[in-house]
């Protein structure tokens, strides 16, 4: 009986002279409708844009593929195909049902298929509260383009209070998109900074056609000496750093070293007197394990941003009353080696020699030193350090011969 009180009601209606033509009823076993869906103009040349525009009803989701990704029921999006493209939208209900269209962006001069868009890279994740920021990308898409032509920035960046992009296209969100149109071939840096830092990540766009300045920087190629270190980090290890920049005349070069920690150092300038390379170098120490880089920027007379010259530091902790490595002491640096609880080695002043017996913490030995290398000389004598629980550092004392009073002011810290 309950089924047939809408049946009675539809024929009161009809008989009652009601217009059902503006009562849309819509199920969800009804597929959704794509109103429209095309490209404006349908034809460009290489390195111009296109725009898709749609509109669509009865649906949930709508997508559009080649990158587009998801997007509103009604709307329009630019695009730059690098070839002929023909993308595809696809509209769902909430019961599964698609329906799909196709909108062709034909690329004079360019022959079908289009070639595979660059997909968007994943970001990396969000680091911990309290660290620096982190570019999880930053890319131009499409990274080579005709004078005149134009590309598109994407970025991604986490734990940042701010990001900005050089050339012009300023203050940014976290992530987002910029369409740029350079007329010579640029490298864009971004940079993220919140209170613990910042972090710099460059891309390249590469502008066909354009023939460089009369001076330029035709490369920049950065190394790192030496590329690893593992063992005792008790100070810092010294990295050594170098960049071979070359050109194409005379003039001078403008440039700083960027680090992966976000350093930078002064901007600095090398002349040239003609076409060749130069060598630049700095240094870094470091006394923290991880991995890490430097790499040149380059200003003027055009900007250029070498590789990245990565490389790694393993600190151990040195063994505790070991006497074996490198120590600075009041009496210059002192190398050591030990075998078993015999050490032997020497020291810088008076082209020293030291050799002992350990017992517990304590090496206790003699010393000698130019030019007769004799006690009768006062030229050797008794020696007792004493090492750290660490095993860093010592103290102790020497004197003239075997007998008399120590002068205790033999001290040092190790240094490898």
């Amino acid at each position: 009986m309950k089924k047939l009180i809408p049946l009675l009601l539809l024929a009161v209606m009809l008989m009652a002279g009601c217009d059902l033509a503006g009562i849309t009823i819509n199920t969800a076993s009804e597929a959704p409708v794509i109103s429209s869906f095309g490209a404006s103009p349908p034809t460009i040349a290489a390195g111009e844009f296109s725009t898709l525009s749609w509109s669509v009803a009865g649906a949930t989701t709508v997508s559009i593929d080649q990158g587009v990704g998801n997007v509103a029921l009604t709307g329009s999006r630019t695009v730059m195909p690098t070839g002929t493209t023909v993308y595809v939208l696809t509209a769902t209900n909430a019961a599964g049902m698609s329906t799909t269209a196709t909108a062709q962006v034909i690329v004079s001069g360019a022959a079908p298929p289009a070639p595979t868009p660059i997909p968007t890279p994943t970001p990396t994740p969000t680091p911990t509260p309290g660290g620096k920021p982190v570019v999880n990308y930053f890319t131009a898409n499409p990274p080579i383009i005709s004078a005149g032509g134009s590309t598109i920035l994407s970025w991604n960046v986490s734990n940042a209070t701010s990001v900005n992009i050089d050339h012009g296209v300023g203050a940014v969100g976290l992530s987002g998109s910029a369409l740029v149109s350079p007329a010579t071939s640029t490298d864009y840096t971004l940079t993220a900074t919140n209170a613990a830092g910042f972090w710099i990540k460059g891309t390249t766009v590469l502008v066909s056609g354009v023939p460089p300045p009369s001076f330029a920087v035709t490369s920049a190629t950065a190394s790192v000496d030496p590329p690893s270190f593992s063992g005792v980090c008790p100070r810092s290890k010294t990295f050594n750093f170098y960049a071979v920049i070359t050109v194409n005349g005379p003039g001078m070069v403008t440039y700083r070293w960027e680090g992966s920690d976000g350093a930078i150092t002064p901007n600095q300038s090398i002349t040239f007197s003609g076409p060749g390379s130069q060598t630049v170098s700095t240094s870094w120490q470091l006394w923290t394990t991880g991995s890490y880089w430097q790499r040149v920027h380059i200003f003027s007379p055009n900007e250029t941003i070498s590789n990245q010259a990565n490389f790694t530091l393993n600190c151990v902790p040195a063994p505790t009353g070991t006497w074996a490595g490198t120590w600075e002491t009041a009496y210059g640096t002192m190398v050591l080696a030990q075998s078993g609880n015999q050490v032997a080695g020497t020291y810088e002043n008076d082209n020293g020699h030291i050799t002992g017996t350990v017992s517990g913490n304590v090496l206790t030995g003699t010393w000698s030193e130019e030019p007769t290398y004799s006690p009768a000389n006062n030229d050797a004598g008794d020696v007792q350090l004493t090492i750290s629980p660490d095993g860093n550092s010592f103290t102790g004392g020497w004197r003239h011969g075997s007998s008399g009073g120590w002068t205790m002011n033999w001290t040092g810290t190790k240094i490898f």
